[in-house]
């Protein structure tokens, strides 16, 4: 595929990934067409001069409409909650959304579909010597979260999409972090550090990704992917733990370290998901959520080094970037 000049139609762009990719995009000489719903803040998206078209996944001709003389598609848009009683919602957006963004991709011709999906649908083993490769099965309780659940159907609805001639690469990024992550999501941990609101430190450990890397990933996939083939975005595998550490340095804050039990943290979270009248409120993090964060899950990224130029950035860099857009955009004083 050509890389000059390409149009690319783009869903999610609005989004903290999806800004990171429009970013690369736009650097890279793309014209984007970023399709983002009715309510959608774009006030982040705007500056970037890309033609927005406002619209919902659910309305097949609306997507077609807008699709047209798109070259590439890259489909950000997704739902990323992990309560069962959301599933209508994970259908909604991911399998159905999905499936009408691979429609509209087929009908208008579109050579190349770049999908992001999630390591949550990669199998992967507990502990600090374990990292997971794309071809890990997917087990044990992970394999049964809705969220996961949910893009593991819209992978393969994608990946069928080479049956009508078009080629398809799949993106699972890890635990991404760094610039435009307005709607808080790891950003979420240096805001609490910030405060000194850190509600509890989980025990486990997790694989972090640089946002602005996964942004040129997805850029890079549109020319260097191999259609048909998954590529893990992991970078630095790091213990929660000490992620907070590196956060209150980057800040020059100290903070409170919580003194919770993790193990009844957990428990309550499954209480006021399963039995809301009799236990009111919403959990700090998703039930689901917090039996990840208690283990040490980490993923490899050497296929996606090799074959999408992508790179690896220690996790003091990816603070240091999203503490910076922070400061730069007023959400934290840069005293």
């Amino acid at each position: 595929m050509n890389a000059n000049g390409m149009t690319v139609f783009m869903t999610g762009a609005n989004g903290f990934v999806g800004l990171n990719v429009v970013n690369a995009l736009v650097k890279a000489g793309h014209k984007v067409i970023a399709f983002v719903r009715p309510s959608s803040n774009i006030s982040y998206l705007e500056p970037f001069g890309v033609d927005i078209v406002r619209g919902e996944l659910s309305d097949l001709e609306a997507v077609k409409a807008a699709m047209r003389g798109a070259q590439a598609v890259i489909h950000t848009a997704g739902n990323t909650s992990c309560e069962k009683r959301d599933w209508p919602l994970l259908e909604e957006v991911n399998v159905r959304g999905t499936r009408n963004v691979v429609e509209a991709a087929i009908a208008n011709g579109v050579s190349r579909i770049v999908y992001t999906s999630t390591t949550s649908t990669i199998g992967a083993m507990e502990g600090e010597n374990n990292s997971s490769s794309e071809d890990a099965p997917l087990e044990g309780f992970r394999a049964k979260n809705p969220y996961g659940v949910s893009k593991q159907i819209a992978e393969k609805i994608v990946l069928d999409a080479q049956k009508h001639g078009v080629e398809c690469i799949i993106l699972n990024p890890a635990e991404v972090l760094g610039a435009f992550d307005y709607s808080m999501q790891w950003g979420r941990m240096v805001m609490a550090v910030h405060h000194n609101q850190v509600p509890f430190i989980p025990p486990g450990g997790g694989s972090f990704c640089c946002a602005a890397e996964v942004g040129r990933a997805h850029a890079n996939a549109l020319t260097q992917g191999r259609s048909g083939e998954r590529y893990i975005l992991g970078g630095d595998n790091v213990r929660y733990e000490h992620f907070l550490k590196i956060i209150a340095k980057t800040l020059g804050k100290a903070f409170d370290a919580p003194k919770v039990n993790y193990g009844w943290l957990y428990f309550k979270s499954v209480l006021q998901e399963k039995f809301p009248s009799l236990f009111p409120g919403k959990p700090v993090v998703e039930s689901y959520r917090m039996r990840v964060f208690g283990g040490t899950y980490y993923f490899g990224s050497a296929k996606a080094e090799r074959e999408l130029s992508y790179k690896t950035v220690p996790v003091e860099q990816m603070v240091s970037n999203c503490v910076q857009w922070y400061q730069h955009h007023g959400f934290i004083s840069s005293n």
